[in-house]
């Protein structure tokens, strides 16, 4: 018995590996500056919930700050399991990059430590900090069951989602690990990958499956067949059972029992599936660590692989020309000529592209349906879905761009630091005003090809638009209901403007390069890549809220200005410019007006983000030798 607690004490809680990863992490000031930004945000959305839901005015009610109080903690919910699937992946890269960059299991395999301790150590170790995180909310949802309306059992459902995707995400990462998949591409693909499949299932779930094909008994706006898979729709699932309702078992009876406990219980069926799969992957990493390690690049799959591929042969490359600007060429270029980064160009473009051709077709054959508004009420028709189902489209496409041009920025400084290639190119007669400003062009450059697809995707909008009213289609002409002089009527207008197309590309390629912008000044401030990434996403995100917070309302109250500073954030920006006549004070009463207001707000989004785009690159190139001779200092 004495021997069983020995192995179970060095198993977890004594675990060499955990004990240095918990050690070193504990003493980072970065993770107390997640910490405070984590609560910050939870924080903000009670207050903003509170101040909206009528929880805080003179003569609130028991009933009213019940109902506030049911409200704030969906909202919250909704957000700590968002955070916590955003910033898991960010604390677990540590385990996906650290054999490339310190070799780690090259020297652990070399000591007498267990194939387990290493996988569950290098597992639970960052896992500490994601759960810590997760623990640090406990006492604001405690605060949240004193105004009532919010059961017990709810809190411990949103946690237990939260903790599990946590647990999820730190299974893969380590498998990835131990399959020497590492690096700062995996760690890259890997965080993009969470994101995407996130917004992407949600949106499929949201906009096709609860239309088309919900689970059988369900009901109208019932869970569907991916609600078990995602952790947002198990959340909802749980917590709004009014209007997303999972079926009741006995109404599946002619299923198997597996698939009757998997849709109708689809809080217990995530438990299982998470737990399971992180068991299987855990215990395969077990497996396969000192037998893939000791082999790898000899022998195996792996090796027949690399030989076949030839990727240990030397290869030859033609001359190719080079732009009067190196830095710029090799960043604009050189990265794409990568299988991978060729092969995730094509797909992103294929299927932005086609969701957009698609969803043209649906729209013109007359398929879409008319929906209940979840939000405002009432119902909403094709056309309404239509340009919301494009806003959610745009709205994934940037999301997609601005990730991967934080992640590529945040990593063209500290990249060429740790690799030593920053010390040759000092050498040269390279001036940093050259260096960075190549940076930037050669970035965006690269971002081109992304760029063009929500382009792309609202000019093949408006073109069918603008072709359908000239041939008479009646899909493109949208009644719109008019109050003038108290009087209610009718108008005909567009689907979408014909300019959409235009403004859209002159406030988006600024933006970009505003996050190329802030991405490089954090990647030369930080020695590691991961370092850089996160207070660069913190910044964006934080612009991109506040802006689309004071704008969003400015739009609707106030003439030109309001669109103006609506325009800073593309979030808010898309819905002004897909539906500016609900979104745009005044706009219906006179579009010619209105429409030059949008052309302005474009224009003045441009020219604002380009000067300070300019303003960052003059302080980041007279920075740049302090910057780089501190850090060497400290190496």
């Amino acid at each position: 018995m004495a021997l069983i607690y020995r192995w179970l004490w060095y198993l977890l809680p004594a675990n060499p590996v955990l004990v240095q990863i918990v050690e070193g992490g504990s003493r980072r000031v970065r993770h107390l500056w997640v910490r405070m930004v984590y609560l910050g945000v939870l924080i903000g959305l009670v207050l903003v919930t509170l101040l909206t839901g009528g929880g805080m005015h003179a003569q609130v009610s028991l009933t009213d700050l019940a109902k506030a109080g049911t409200l704030v903690f969906t909202v919250t919910s909704y957000g700590q399991v968002l955070l916590i699937c955003l910033l898991a992946p960010l604390f677990m890269a540590g385990a996906i990059a650290q054999e490339k960059l310190g070799r780690t299991y090259d020297i652990l395999l070399t000591t007498p430590m267990s194939n387990l301790q290493i996988v569950l150590g290098s597992l639970f170790g960052r896992l500490f900090f994601v759960l810590a995180l997760l623990m640090s909310g406990v006492p604001l949802f405690a605060v949240l069951l004193i105004f009532g309306g919010v059961p017990t059992g709810a809190v411990f459902v949103s946690f237990t989602v939260a903790a599990l995707s946590a647990v999820m995400v730190g299974s893969v990462a380590v498998t990835l690990s131990v399959l020497r998949a590492g690096g700062r591409k995996a760690v890259f693909v890997f965080i993009i990958a969470v994101g995407a499949y996130l917004v992407a299932s949600y949106c499929l779930d949201y906009f096709v499956l609860r239309r088309v094909a919900p689970v059988p008994g369900a009901g109208a706006d019932g869970t569907t067949w991916l609600t078990p898979l995602h952790p947002l729709l198990v959340l909802e699932a749980s917590l709004n059972n009014a209007n997303y309702r999972p079926p009741a078992a006995e109404v599946l009876g002619g299923y198997p029992w597996w698939l009757r406990f998997y849709l109708a219980k689809p809080f217990g069926a995530f438990v299982v599936i998470s737990v399971g799969v992180s068991g299987v992957l855990m215990v395969c990493s077990t497996v396969v660590l000192r037998r893939f390690n000791q082999n790898q690049g000899r022998a195996g799959l792996y090796g027949w692989l690399r030989r076949r591929l030839r990727l240990g042969a030397a290869r030859r490359r033609e001359p190719r020309a080079v732009w009067s600007n190196p830095i710029a060429w090799r960043e604009a270029l050189t990265r794409g000529t990568r299988a991978g980064w060729i092969i995730g160009r094509l797909a992103f473009v294929a299927v932005g592209l086609g969701g957009a051709g698609v969803l043209l077709w649906v729209y013109h054959t007359g398929r879409l349906p008319t929906v209940a508004d979840p939000v405002r009420g009432g119902v909403l028709g094709p056309h309404d879905l239509f340009r919301l189902a494009l806003m959610v489209l745009l709205l994934a496409e940037l999301t997609m761009i601005v990730l991967v041009a934080v992640f590529l920025s945040a990593g063209c400084v500290s990249r060429e630091r740790e690799e030593g290639t920053l010390d040759l190119i000092l050498t040269t007669p390279v001036t940093p005003r050259q260096y960075i400003w190549g940076k930037l062009r050669g970035l965006v450059s690269f971002l081109a090809v992304l760029l063009a697809v929500p382009v792309l995707t609202v000019a093949m909008v408006s073109a069918y638009a603008s072709v359908g009213r000239w041939l008479g289609w009646g899909p493109a002409v949208v009644p719109h209901s008019t109050i003038s002089d108290g009087v209610i009527g009718t108008m005909q207008v567009g689907l979408l403007l014909p300019e959409v197309p235009v403004l859209l590309a002159a406030a988006l390629v600024p933006f970009v390069a505003l996050c190329v912008m802030v991405g490089m000044t954090w990647s030369l401030k930080a020695r590691g890549v991961l370092s850089a990434v996160t207070p660069a996403i913190g910044i964006i995100g934080c612009l991109v809220m506040v802006t689309g917070f004071c704008g969003y309302n400015a739009a609707q109250n106030v003439p030109m200005v309001g669109p103006a500073i609506n325009a800073f954030s593309p979030v808010t920006s898309l819905g002004m410019l897909i539906n500016p006549w609900e979104r745009v004070v005044g706009f219906a009463d006179d579009p010619v007006t209105g429409r030059m207001s949008l052309a302005v707000s474009a224009l003045v989004a441009c020219g604002g983000y380009s000067l300070v785009v300019y303003l960052m690159l003059l302080t980041m190139v007279n920075t740049f030798d302090q910057a780089v001779r501190r850090l060497s200092g400290e190496g």
